[in-house]
């Protein structure tokens, strides 16, 4: 599952968006919204748009995530690539989702920027419950992993890929490179390995089409700087849908960091934009890294435009 929520008071409206994986290409999706005021210090302590819910119980240590509303279940989750006024009939089941989630961390934040465009990740264990009640029946689930929390604050640009520089180091499923794959200007990427390894990042395309930048990764609860981080990716052919990635960087210290992704399905999310749309897929992946086997989240960012 994955969470995220954004309160933008130059709109004028906060958001929330939920999604529970739910085998192979099936989801339960879930969007809100709220109408807000510009002063968010309101907002300290009323963390929720539509029905979802984020609720700080102890700072920095633990938060309970919470949603009780209507949810779309959708059988193949490829078809949120599509227009909807092109997505066919039935292309998702009514129902009803309730889920309470405890995130309780395992380490302090690491703090990749602060001030007043800040952002932090941090590495925590979760575990709770969700119902899923609609045509299929009622299905509960009692989740218990590991997970990453991920606060950002200040302006933020979901457009920048608008101006992006061809890509040359990815590939397609059948050989294809460069012009032909998809183009995505930011990689962002979280995993767990269990409660002693854990690492995430982002990287950017830069000039020369290669996506780079940094991270941080926590070993036996020591955080280090995570540099020089180069992510390759493949793609479905003829699609934004990407099916494995692999990164590369090393640690502040030097130790080498070497990672291969698979994809086991894609949540695309759709964020409107002048001219066109920014498409933030979110991929639930399986890692290996040294020997070990992890979960988490491959994020690609695609500018797409209009026509």
């Amino acid at each position: 599952m994955f969470t995220r929520m954004g309160f933008r008071p130059g709109d004028g409206w906060a958001d929330g968006l939920h999604v529970v994986y739910l085998g192979g290409d099936r989801v339960a999706f879930t969007y809100g919204r709220r109408e807000i005021a510009s002063d968010l210090n309101a907002y300290n302590d009323d963390l929720r748009a539509g029905q979802l819910e984020l609720v700080c119980v102890v700072p920095f240590q633990n938060w309970e995530v919470r949603y009780d509303g209507p949810a779309q279940d959708i059988a193949d989750a490829s078809i949120l690539l599509e227009r909807r006024k092109a997505r066919p009939e039935g292309w998702y089941e009514p129902a009803t989702l309730s889920m309470q989630m405890d995130f309780n961390a395992l380490t302090e934040p690491h703090y990749a920027t602060s001030g007043s465009r800040g952002h932090f990740e941090q590495t925590g264990q979760v575990r709770g419950e969700i119902r899923l009640e609609g045509a299929r029946g009622t299905e509960v689930f009692h989740p218990s992993g590991f997970g990453v929390r991920d606060k950002s604050w200040g302006p933020r640009d979901w457009s920048a890929g608008q101006q992006q520089a061809p890509a040359q180091q990815q590939t397609g499923e059948g050989g294809g490179t460069g012009a032909d794959v998809p183009h995505p200007f930011v990689n962002w990427f979280s995993m767990n390995f269990g409660p002693d390894l854990a690492l995430g990042g982002s990287c950017f395309r830069h000039p020369d089409g290669v996506m780079r930048g940094s991270g941080w990764i926590v070993r036996d609860g020591h955080t280090e700087d995570l540099r020089d981080v180069v992510i390759d990716s493949e793609y479905r052919k003829g699609s934004l849908w990407h099916t494995a990635v692999r990164l590369r960087g090393e640690t502040a210290g030097g130790r080498g960091v070497d990672v291969t992704g698979k994809i086991l399905t894609i949540c695309p999310t759709k964020i409107p934009m002048a001219g066109g749309a920014t498409f933030v897929n979110e991929g639930l992946a399986v890692f290996q890294t040294e020997g070990r086997t992890g979960y988490g989240i491959s994020e690609h960012w695609h500018a797409v435009r209009a026509g």
